[in-house]
């Protein structure tokens, strides 16, 4: 366990970085203020959840950004400023005098400022540090969001109901950057004998985002993932709206969201610790039939407090598989030199999933006037990218080799 000995500092940092960033905060917080915020404005949830989509799209310039920034002038840096931008970007939020044009330009200003707290920075200072228990650091470390997953909805709740929703924002937003920019500050370092950035550096094994591109598993990775997020990132959006619309209280439910929140942890660990042991994509087919499981129980049983919970765990599950996933397939086969660059190019069909995903499930529960048809939906699509996770492939040779020394 020599690699956890050294790179413990990296790894803790990374960890709180994750769970202070970006994406944490907006995917299990936001199905809370849509309610008292539509409700204050007037705003349908579908114009609420437009935002989500330009914060997402926002996405596609920015992770490719932050991926060139980082080969080229490490990821410290910029997760501290992403943490800052983040902070900030909540309190732009805030200020909102319930006009939507401000209302978008400030989610598109937030995906700005708080790129550099994406998972990119966080998973890209692990490469250097781990090799053969890589799966399992990069599962610690977005356990981060499940952390983040299990205190956000009760705290979001009661500041809302307490304060409303501008104090909420305010400050989950500045108190995740007060907690998390000292510990990245003091801890957050990438191993300068393994650092695969700049010209005279040393190189383990990896292709180009311009080689990695021309290859059929970038694509298909790239698919898999956007079809992954669109019904992970559409049930987590619309968690609380799904359950109240089967008559259940919010109080309860954020009580479910929050032990869901320990189930994104665990499933975090989970796969991380299989990833280092069995063939991922095989991994994936285990982790996605459970969220399939779940609506198809929301389908056809009652919802009480147990099949609540059943649901949620299923979720929760496959939610904390999602990032790690493509984490470690993008160092799988692409290899660890030009990672940043990479995971950036195949974060944008994330964040392309992620984008459409919440006004998409909220759209369809509006036309067809509850979430049946979207849980159908969700069944199909993730039947779809089972298929497409088996059809990845053996690892290329380097990536068995580099374990194997």
């Amino acid at each position: 366990m020599s690699e956890y000995k050294l790179g413990w500092g990296p790894l803790f940092a990374a960890t709180i970085g994750t769970m202070c960033g970006l994406l944490t905060l907006t995917n299990y917080t936001q199905g809370f203020f849509v309610g008292p915020v539509t409700q204050e404005f007037g705003w349908s949830p579908a114009q609420f959840f437009l935002s989500y989509t330009i914060f997402m799209g926002a996405g596609l310039i920015t992770a490719p950004i932050v991926g060139s920034l980082a080969q080229k002038h490490g990821i410290r840096i910029l997760g501290m400023l992403g943490l800052i931008g983040h902070g900030l970007g909540y309190v732009l939020i805030s200020l909102n005098p319930g006009s939507l044009p401000f209302w978008y330009m400030s989610w598109a200003v937030l995906a700005i400022l708080a790129a550099g707290s994406l998972p990119i920075i966080w998973t890209g200072v692990l490469n250097g540090w781990f090799v053969k228990h890589r799966g399992q650091a990069i599962g610690i470390v977005m356990a981060g969001t499940g952390i983040g997953a299990f205190l956000l909805p009760p705290l979001v709740e009661h500041l809302i109901s307490g304060y409303g929703w501008r104090t909420a924002y305010r400050s989950i937003g500045l108190g995740a950057m007060v907690i998390s920019l000292p510990i990245v500050w003091a801890l957050f370092k990438e191993n300068e004998a393994a650092k695969s950035t700049g010209a005279q550096a040393k190189r383990i094994w990896g292709y180009t985002r311009a080689q990695a591109i021309k290859m059929r598993q970038f694509w298909i990775l790239g698919s898999v993932l956007f079809l992954t997020v669109l019904v992970m990132a559409g049930l987590l959006s619309n968690f609380e709206r799904i359950y109240t619309s089967l008559g259940m209280e919010r109080v309860t439910i954020a009580k479910i969201a929050a032990i869901m929140g320990i189930t994104v942890i665990f499933g975090r660990l989970l796969v991380g610790f299989l990833m280092d042991r069995f063939w991922a994509p095989a991994v994936a087919v285990g982790f996605y039939t459970m969220p399939i499981i779940g609506m198809l129980v929301l389908l056809n049983l009652p919802l009480t407090m147990n099949t609540g919970l059943f649901v949620a765990i299923c979720i929760g599950l496959a939610a904390g598989a999602v990032l790690d996933l493509l984490a470690f397939l993008t160092s799988k086969y692409f290899g660890p030199d030009y990672y940043a660059k990479i995971f950036g190019a195949t974060f944008t069909f994330f964040t392309v999933g992620a984008g459409i995903a919440p006004p998409l499930f909220g759209k369809m529960a509006q036309n067809t006037g509850g979430y049946t048809f979207a849980l159908k939906f969700g069944i199909g699509v993730l039947l779809v990218s089972i298929i497409l996770f088996l059809m990845l492939g053996k690892y290329p040779k380097a990536a068995i080799e580099e374990v194997a020394e």
